[in-house]
């Protein structure tokens, strides 16, 4: 899976270290904290191959990338419409 990851806590007053892994979900690019048995419904997007966050944007298959490319062209059209100087 793409963007996979390990994060490892250290708490001076805990007995040990917080080990847990994580993953960026592919429509958003938020960083998800995998916590076993937390009963948080996730997703995964057939589209990309890759899971999501679960959030309710992130059910409908819109690749980050695909999401900056809109903004960059809607800045673009934007930027027509100024007065040349």
């Amino acid at each position: 899976m793409r963007g996979e990851g390990y994060l490892i806590i250290v708490d001076p007053d805990a007995r040990s270290p917080v080990e847990r892994s994580t993953f960026m979900c592919c429509h958003c690019n938020k960083i998800i904290i995998v916590k076993p048995g937390s009963g948080t419904e996730r997703g995964w997007c057939h589209n990309c191959g890759t899971a999501h966050c679960g959030g309710p944007k992130c059910w409908e298959c819109v690749p980050f990338e695909a999401k900056l490319e809109e903004w960059e062209g809607r800045r673009r059209l934007w930027q027509s419409f100024r007065p040349a100087p």
